[in-house]
């Protein structure tokens, strides 16, 4: 989880969205939040997560969606942004399992293979039911960096122990 854990600790954005009834709404909450530089058009890049969230859902199940958009205007971005949207009231978000989604996490990579790496990353938090219920809670980015950190530390240590056992 390197990559991810990199990014939480130095910039990630935490927000909390009151009044978003759908993933449009919560989707441009989200752009309209996020400090990017000049170069990147706020309303191209809705038009292109909101494309994507057409073509197939960000939801993973579980309450959880990433919504990103594969190597959109990568040029222009200097550093990998997420930002992590909890959302009052859930929002049906077509997902796999049918549960509306309590928490995005936004994604945008300077490059392709980071990218993935992010995602997968999240995807493994996300398969994590405590993990999940934390999120519930809402916690504030020093609570979210803290249970991340004892997650990785936590795979690492089974990693050791599943190598030595071979």
């Amino acid at each position: 989880m390197n990559v991810f854990i990199d990014i939480i600790l130095k910039q990630v954005l935490i927000l909390y969205l009151v009044d978003s009834e759908d993933e449009s709404t919560a989707l441009r909450k989200i752009i309209q939040s996020v400090p990017l530089s000049l170069s990147l058009n706020k309303e191209e890049l809705l038009n292109a997560i909101l494309s994507r969230e057409e073509m197939m859902s960000t939801a993973i199940g579980n309450g959880i969606a990433i919504p990103h958009v594969r190597l959109f205007d990568s040029m222009s971005l200097q550093e990998d942004i997420v930002a992590v949207a909890y959302l009052f009231e859930p929002v049906d978000w077509v997902a796999p399992d049918g549960k509306p989604v309590h928490t995005l996490f936004f994604v945008l990579a300077a490059d392709e293979t980071r990218h993935l790496q992010i995602l997968a990353e999240i995807a493994q938090l996300a398969s994590d039911e405590d993990f999940v219920e934390f999120l519930r809670t809402m916690p504030a980015k020093e609570a979210l960096i803290e249970r991340i950190q004892q997650l990785e530390e936590k795979v690492n240590t089974e990693e050791i122990s599943n190598s030595q056992d071979s």
